[in-house]
């Protein structure tokens, strides 16, 4: 994956909650054009960071039983702009889910402040088709590393 948006995962509650950490650094290649000489991470990658988060609790939750994808974005809004140094807390707060989908309500903090938040919709797909098998080997490792120092509540 080109662009992996989770640096910790600070707590997880199977099957409600997560909470991860995105320290924000100059050295991101998207500084590079957006915008030159006033850094800005884009609202896009921020949704991505969200929906990491938010497919991540899926994921882990499930033991790696399901896969999941970024359906929906309804009612995100940017309250503030994002800089390198800032350390981003995201919260995905599972709503309600259904067999094909997941409903979250969401956050980004940094320093205590929310500067963006939303809803956010995944899909959901089982494992057991064989062509999510190596995507989600690949997932379990990285997220059994990000767990490690993690708070999980089950």
């Amino acid at each position: 994956m080109r662009y992996q948006f989770i640096d910790k995962i600070k707590r997880i509650e199977l099957g409600k909650q997560i909470v991860i950490v995105k320290n924000i650094t100059i050295t991101e290649d998207y500084f590079e054009g957006h915008f030159q000489g006033y850094p800005v991470m884009p609202g896009a990658l921020q949704i991505e960071t969200i929906a990491q988060a938010c497919s991540a609790l899926i994921e882990i939750s499930s033991n790696y039983q399901l896969f999941s994808i970024l359906l929906m974005v309804e009612k995100m809004k940017f309250k503030k702009m994002v800089h390198p140094g800032d350390q981003l807390i995201v919260t995905g707060t599972l709503l309600s889910q259904h067999p094909e989908s997941a409903l979250f309500e969401t956050k980004i903090e940094v320093d205590g402040k929310i500067v963006t938040s939303g809803q956010m919709m995944v899909g959901i797909f089982p494992v057991a088709e064989s062509k999510y098998r190596n995507v989600m080997k690949a997932l379990e490792e990285h997220f059994s590393f990000l767990l490690q120092t993690a708070t999980i509540i089950e």
